[in-house]
């Protein structure tokens, strides 16, 4: 069982970056689900037609097939349902454990990187909580990092304790945020009698 087995039963990675090429899109797989998950932690619920058209525009608005659709929708539906379900079982969409740790790597700073686009295409100005701002800083690193070719033991270490920190702060993110935002929207709907 690989690390990313939790993520491959929304969508494996190597199925969307295989779409993605097939598209001549240059977005990265991890990327994608790292916006999905910032839309959804900033407390967002778009919709999967809403969705499909940020994807589409991503890539220069091209139409997107039902094959492609069908991987975005399971992307969507299995993410919210993991995120929702706060029993820690949400994945980062990465490439699978046998794949280079460079590559790897590549792909928590893209996760990062679309988290960060997400969560602010949505989150705007709004006041954040000093957790929730320490998260997006250390994600901004995080989607600067630059992979080395070095696969030692210590490497390959450092990139599972980051890789669960980006995990569990996506959860924290989501927790604090997404809740705040449902509670709002619910105290907002409530009718006086």
């Amino acid at each position: 069982m690989t690390n990313n087995d939790a993520a491959c039963d929304l969508v494996a990675f190597d199925e969307l970056a295989d779409r993605l090429v097939e598209l001549g899109g240059d977005s990265h797989p991890s990327e994608l689900h790292g916006i999905l998950c910032g839309t959804f932690a900033a407390g967002s619920q778009p919709g999967v037609e809403a969705w499909f058209r940020q994807v589409s525009g991503l890539l220069d608005d091209q139409e997107l097939d039902s094959r492609f659709q069908d991987l975005l929708m399971r992307m969507y539906q299995g993410t919210l349902q993991k995120l929702d379900q706060s029993d820690f079982s949400v994945a980062l969409l990465l490439p699978d454990d046998e794949e280079a740790l460079e590559q790897r790597t590549e792909a928590l700073g893209y996760w990062c990187q679309g988290f960060l686009f997400g969560f602010g295409e949505v989150i705007g100005g709004q006041s954040l909580s000093q957790e929730v701002e320490g998260v997006l800083g250390d994600f901004s690193e995080i989607a600067q990092i630059r992979p080395e070719a070095d696969g030692s033991d210590e490497s390959e270490r450092l990139f599972i304790e980051v890789s669960e920190y980006v995990r569990m702060s996506l959860l924290t993110v989501f927790s604090e945020v997404a809740s705040r935002e449902k509670s709002t929207k619910h105290n907002n709907t409530k009718t006086i009698h």
